[in-house]
């Protein structure tokens, strides 16, 4: 009996533990896809992209109908003996000559920049969903490297106190330990306020409240290296979101121009009255009238506003399409710059830095390495890493930049 409240104890510890575990799998950050997946659940920015796309596509519905018709009752000869006739009857313009095709065509064709334009946004969003995230593994590896060097400057801080003691003479050497680790302190506080920082705007890009948890990022991710600059070209010009939208913005106003040369050809009302009179037959009458387009000056200028309008779209189009060309090829050549001298830190400058550590290391417990030279070092290693870290923060935006003008994964 007195083992049950240890085990109920132990129990319930267990269980603590496992739900902090799971509760830390679910929460986003430890993988780029984690926090992709939830900001294009939960950014406002891309859902009132989607839903002003829906708003537009459900104007095609709406485009290319007839006018209502119109029932008109009508008395005649109204005097004191009462109403003379009375008429009954319907009233329909048509719209002829293709204008209501026309128009279904420039509605659907608005609908589909809208929505190629919601394609945009959130293609845009990823990118900088996936620059966020990089940074925000960069900033907790920087503080993981901070900690370290603290740890290994303390450490050696706690070796000189207790091999010179109060010894005057060397106490120099004390002095230039403590500043060290004053500095690595110091470092450690910043890093942890950037990594604060940079969570904050990861969250704030995917959603969420600035001071929402994130999982511990897991790294960077695994990128393409075999990518030809002719190739991302090519799919940029096939999927880009906002070319396709230009595409179809050219799409609505050649359809527009079209309906402005039709403004010449009349619309055509038809009707219908059944008249009663008081006394005598009922009978009949019909109608038929003809829009007649006077107002020539008005129609002509909505043809050269239609005909500036296309020529605008057209010359966009083309300007977008340049500039996409140009876009990738300077984004591409960054990013092989910066995968280069990613290869000449990791083989030239990374492996001599450990070397120049490990042996000032060996040296100073030996008692043949001065201080200085052995801080020097640690220094330098330090500054390889966190320059080899910019350098692959830089190769993940450069990256996330081709996805972006290409539309999409690459």
């Amino acid at each position: 009996m007195r083992r049950l409240p240890l085990i109920l104890l132990c129990a319930a510890a267990g269980l603590f533990v496992v739900t902090a575990s799971a509760a830390e799998r679910s929460q986003p950050g430890a993988t780029v896809q984690s926090v992709v997946a939830l900001a294009k659940r939960l950014s406002p920015e891309l859902r009132g992209a989607v839903l002003e796309a829906d708003a537009t596509s459900q104007r095609v519905g709406a485009a290319g109908v007839q006018p209502d018709p119109t029932i008109t009752l009508q008395a005649w000869d109204v005097n004191g003996k009462g109403v003379g006739q009375t008429w009954i009857g319907a009233e329909q313009t048509f719209r002829l000559w293709g204008k209501t095709d026309l128009e279904k065509g420039v509605a659907q064709a608005d609908a589909d920049a809208a929505r190629r334009q919601s394609e945009a946004t959130e293609v845009d969003l990823v990118a900088r969903v996936k620059v966020a995230y990089a940074q925000y593994s960069a900033a907790q590896r920087a503080l993981e490297l901070s900690k370290s060097l603290k740890q290994r400057v303390d450490q050696l801080l706690e070796l000189l106190r207790l091999r010179y003691g109060a010894s005057s003479v060397d106490q120099q050497e004390v002095i230039k330990a403590e500043l060290e680790a004053a500095n690595a302190a110091a470092d450690v506080a910043r890093r942890e306020g950037e990594a604060k920082s940079v969570a904050a705007r990861l969250n704030a890009l995917i959603g969420r409240s600035a001071n929402a948890p994130l999982a511990a990022a897991k790294g960077f991710p695994a990128l393409k290296t075999k990518l030809s600059l002719a190739g991302v070209q090519e799919l940029a010009r096939s999927s880009n979101p906002q070319l396709a939208a230009t595409h179809a913005q050219v799409r609505s106003a050649t359809g527009t121009k079209a309906l402005t040369d039709l403004n010449y050809y009349p619309d055509v009302t038809i009707g219908a009255n059944l008249v009663q009179p008081r006394n005598g037959e009922t009978s009949g009458m019909f109608l038929l009238g003809v829009k007649v387009p006077l107002q020539y000056e008005a129609k002509d200028a909505e043809q050269r506003a239609a005909s500036a309008s296309l020529g605008a779209a057209q010359a966009r189009n083309d300007a977008l399409r340049i500039r996409l060309d140009g876009d990738v090829a300077e984004a591409w050549y960054r990013l092989e710059a910066v995968r280069k001298a990613i290869k000449i830190f990791e083989q030239r400058q990374l492996p001599p830095a450990r070397l120049s550590v490990e042996t000032a290391r060996s040296g100073f417990d030996a008692g043949t390495t001065p201080l200085a030279t052995l801080l020097e070092s640690e220094r330098r290693l330090r500054a390889v890493e966190m320059e080899l870290l910019a350098l692959r923060v830089e190769e993940q935006s450069k990256y996330a930049d081709l996805e972006r003008l290409a539309g999409g994964a690459l």
